[in-house]
């Protein structure tokens, strides 16, 4: 399994995580809207090639998040408070993130890393390493009923704007799923039905 910090860039422990925190919660505070394209690659220990999917994203504070794939197949991830929408096809599924404890903690973990204030979460030990141009920040769950679905967190922040690039989910299994966010933009408008499946 690769992580980011095996990749090219050397990442060493941060000295002072309290001041850079503080930094990167005040960023994503700041943050209301985010649109970007996304290129996810599922990494499955059964498969040699990684299963590749794009598609466009859009964040809303407090808590609406919009998924759209769009390769090679179409579907749709909505998430809109606590209320969780699948869209495949002509299907739809709705689900209520409260209806299950675990599928609350892994709701509230997304939005977690997406808005960039996961070292609050006390379900995760955090860890914060840095390169020249990134942040790594690493979170380990601390309770067993999540550490049976995920092992670790693997969140990537550009040091020039303190944003979100890249998030890696790594489940118990060793199977892994890493998003790269892409032309991010920040504070435009979104139109409400943005985050409705129709």
């Amino acid at each position: 399994m690769t992580t980011f910090e095996g990749k090219a860039q050397n990442f060493t422990f941060v000295e002072d995580v309290d001041s850079v925190q503080i930094e990167i919660n005040k960023v994503a505070s700041s943050i209301e809207t985010i649109k970007s394209r996304f290129i996810q690659e599922k990494h499955l220990s059964f498969m040699t090639e990684a299963i590749v999917s794009e598609g466009l994203f859009r964040f809303k504070k407090e808590n609406q998040l919009r998924w759209e794939y769009t390769q090679p197949f179409k579907y749709l991830i909505l998430f809109n408070g606590d209320n969780i929408i699948i869209k495949d096809k002509n299907k739809t599924n709705q689900f209520d993130a409260n209806s299950n404890a675990i599928f609350k903690q892994i709701n509230d973990l997304m939005l977690g890393a997406i808005k960039g204030d996961l070292g609050k979460n006390k379900d995760f030990e955090m860890s914060l390493k840095e390169s020249d141009k990134q942040y790594l920040l690493i979170l380990n769950p601390q309770s067993e009923d999540l550490k049976a679905y995920v092992s670790g967190v693997e969140i990537l922040f550009e040091k020039t704007d303190l944003a979100v690039s890249s998030i890696k989910m790594i489940e118990s299994t060793g199977d892994f799923t890493d998003i790269k966010f892409e032309n991010r933009e920040f504070n435009t408008i979104l139109d409400e039905s943005t985050f409705s499946p129709n």
